[in-house]
């Protein structure tokens, strides 16, 4: 038995084996040669789930919707040569949305390094900012076995991330041959007890409270902004109750659950009463998609340096309209504030937050006309989307059109988790990420847009033969809708927009889930989206209807 093959594989065995006991279940693989000694290693152990993928950025976006979905890093591996690059799009998002992701991407051994061989790139801090920690340990044979383990610890530890979890990178080297024979596994590592994220301080959360208190100890006229949070969203919910204020909420939060307004960005299109008497803001989690809402934060903090407030999570920095007055850590956040209000016997304001409610329901039978009662509708087929996930189920909502669809038009739903990519807001690896979330074992609606899905087609591959429940329901607008909605719509000769931002694609969706073993159906008002299975439904729309339809349910808004 050769030796290098043994080291390759026992090298290999051990970080496994090291990541197994602390808590990894699942892995992802692209299929490379150069990978062989970790591919094997990983699929060895019957204790993961090891899913193969044919392109890397497919494995990629499904380690991270995995990762979304548990808050668990799971193993993500690729070969060598510009086959890490392909990884590079779900790192981005996973380091900016602190998502927890060992990505291991296989290289030839150092001599080989810079000599023009074949199938090898410099990886040096490939990610660059991305990645939480770059690991480059060399070829196994030329390592001490006792630091294995610890190699494969530090890239878990810094995984999950005490303040910050994220993606990791290690460049593991391998010569050949790449099949050998493990021997005997380092002894185990003696597990030190990871140290406790930040917590936010009981001064920054009395500050917090002197903030959105008057002199003589009642609320101020405030709102709460919650998206996607880190922190104890229940608390949340008693703060607004504390306070007497409205949540306006998405669904990534957890909170859309009836206590909040549901119709905010109409809403915040008028409302002008309301908007001028709102002295605070406390924003939990990250930002919400509806652009009215971030140029009213805007506008409150530019008006008063003490009116905007940013409660954030694993340590972020959440302002960009950089005029939030504080960066609190979430941890316990909400929790410290109630007790803060309760300790000095806050009253809630009557009849603020019931102002907001009334204007809000006020909307509610007209936006139901435009979109459900008026046929089929691209916010019409947000809403019944989020309606088939059941309950304990999962939605991935595709960036552009279909986030802002749930989140302005989608019933209350805090019983399914919402997934979306909006860390850097990219439209590719939707259904890879909903792939990764429903392996998970929950039922899972990927909501969609065409050319979104034409960016992740290669993610169909080998997508019948996955034991899964996932319904993939695709808005088919033939181009870009989200761009008639930006001035380039009309201030550009029409051929000229049709061409960059239009960009009509003529792809016959049906062909293509064929092509890939998968039967799609045309959306209509008796098809079930329950996930069962994967299966694919295609609803059509025209992307000048959406438009009209869009601007008539903002003309709605009123004071």
């Amino acid at each position: 038995m050769s030796p290098v093959g043994a080291a390759n594989a026992t090298f290999c065995a051990t970080l496994v084996d090291q990541w197994v006991a602390s808590g990894v279940d699942t892995a992802f693989v692209a299929p490379g040669s150069r990978s062989t000694p970790l591919a094997v290693a990983l699929i060895e152990r019957s204790e993961l789930r090891v899913e193969v993928l044919h392109d890397e950025r497919s494995a990629g976006f499904a380690a991270l919707g995995y990762g979304a979905a548990t808050r668990r890093p799971a193993v993500v591996l690729c070969t060598s040569g510009t086959a890490a690059t392909h990884f590079h799009g779900a790192v981005a998002e996973a380091g900016i949305s602190c998502v927890p992701m060992i990505v291991c991407t296989a290289n030839r051994p150092p001599e080989l390094w810079g000599v023009g061989a074949p199938q090898t790139i410099d990886q040096e801090r490939l990610y660059g900012s991305s990645v939480r920690s770059f690991l480059q340990p060399g070829a196994p044979d030329d390592t001490d076995p006792a630091t294995w383990r610890q190699i494969a610890d530090d890239a878990w530890l810094a995984a999950i991330g005490e303040a910050r979890p994220g993606p990791v990178q290690l460049d593991l080297s391998f010569r050949e041959p790449l099949v050998g024979i493990a021997g005997e596994l380092p002894a185990p590592l003696a597990r030190a007890t990871p140290s406790i994220p930040a917590t936010a301080d009981r001064q920054q959360i009395a500050d917090l409270a002197d903030r959105l208190l008057t002199r003589d100890g009642r609320p101020r006229r405030g709102v709460i902004v919650a998206g996607r949070c880190e922190g104890d969203v229940d608390a949340i919910a008693e703060v607004a109750d504390r306070l007497g204020w409205p949540i306006i909420a998405d669904h990534r939060s957890a909170l859309r659950d009836g206590r909040t307004l549901d119709h905010h960005d109409t809403l915040l299109r008028g409302a002008a009463g309301l908007k001028e008497r709102t002295e605070r803001m406390v924003r939990f989690g990250e930002p919400l998609s509806s652009k009215v809402l971030s140029q009213w934060i805007a506008t409150m903090g530019a008006a008063d340096r003490s009116a905007v407030n940013a409660v954030v999570p694993w340590s972020r920095v959440i302002d960009p309209e950089r005029v939030a007055v504080c960066q609190i850590p979430e941890r316990r956040a909400a929790r410290y504030l109630l007790d803060e209000l309760e300790d000095r016997r806050v009253v809630a304001l009557s009849g603020w937050a019931k102002e907001w409610r009334s204007a809000d329901d006020r909307l509610a039978g007209p936006i139901r006309a435009e979109i459900i009662d008026g046929g089929i509708t691209e916010p019409g087929v947000a809403a019944a989307s989020l309606r088939a996930v059941p309950a304990g189920g999962a939605l991935v909502v595709s960036s552009s059109m279909p986030v802002r669809d749930v989140e302005w038009f989608g019933p209350p739903r805090s019983d399914v988790s919402v997934f979306s990519n909006r860390g850097a807001n990219g439209i590719d690896g939707v259904v890879a990420t909903a792939v990764g979330v429903a392996v998970t074992g929950v039922p899972t609606v990927c909501l969609i847009g065409d050319v979104a899905l034409l960016h992740d087609a290669s993610s169909l591959t080998g997508l019948r033969n996955r034991s899964i429940d996932l319904t993939i329901v695709v808005i088919d607008n033939d181009g870009g809708g989200i761009f008639s909605f930006l001035p380039q719509r009309d201030l550009l000769p029409l051929a000229i927009y049709e061409r960059l931002f239009g960009t009509p694609h003529g792809t016959d969706f049906v062909a293509l889930c064929a092509a890939h073993g998968l039967f799609a159906t045309e959306f209509g008002p008796d098809v079930d989206l329950t996930p069962c299975g994967v299966h694919v439904v295609i609803a059509r729309a025209d992307r000048d209807e959406s438009r009209a339809l869009r601007n008539r349910i903002a003309e709605l808004a009123t004071d």
